[in-house]
This record gives C-alpha cells, structure tokens and sequence, in this order.
C-alpha cells in the first residue's frame, strides 16, 4: 500500500527546484484562496451531497485549513524554506552564526 513512500525527499529536492517551486507560489495561494472561499460558504451547487447541511461543518473545516495553510504561505514558509535550502546545500541545521540563502 505504501510503496511509493519513502524517506528521500533530499535525494531529490535541489536549491533550484525549491526555488522555482517559491517563485510559482501565487498560482498555488490564488487557488488555496478560491478553495477558502468556496468552501467557506454556506451552500454551493458544487458541493458533494447536495448540499445536505449535515456536511456544512466539513466544508468550513476544510476552509480553516486552507486559510491556515494561506497564512503560512505568507508568513512562516519562507524562513523554513531558507533554512531548508541551507540543509540542502550543507546537510546539517544552519547554526546562530551561518546565513540561510535567499529563494
């Protein structure tokens, strides 16, 4: 069931692919904000189940999560990216004194 899983994501990240994957973020936050809204509201014909109000609660969730993960996008993600980066080129933690690169 797990096959494709595996703990080698470094083996195949580069500093340049993390770097194109940032400078492509609007396209990844415009959708993340469509999502939010959609869900984030109280009916939609779009919506699994016909809308059954059983379910409202689920799409809200689901909205909070996507506003979360907007808010990371924003504020949070980069400084992790940039230490990643520092990880990808060193292989070890950046230290109080190293510089983390720039995305």
């Amino acid at each position: 069931m797990f096959l494709a899983y595996n703990w080698d994501g470094d083996d195949h990240w580069t500093v340049d692919a993390v770097r194109q994957r940032w400078r492509d973020r609007s396209r990844v936050r415009e959708w993340a904000v469509a999502i939010a809204a959609d869900w984030g509201a109280d009916t939609h014909p779009h919506w699994g189940y016909h809308g059954d109000p059983r379910y409202l609660g689920h799409y809200h969730d689901a909205a909070r999560g996507h506003r979360a993960f907007i808010a990371y996008l924003d504020d949070g993600l980069e400084a992790y990216l940039r230490g990643y980066l520092f990880w990808l080129d060193q292989r070890r933690e950046p230290g109080p004194a190293d510089t983390v690169p720039h995305l």
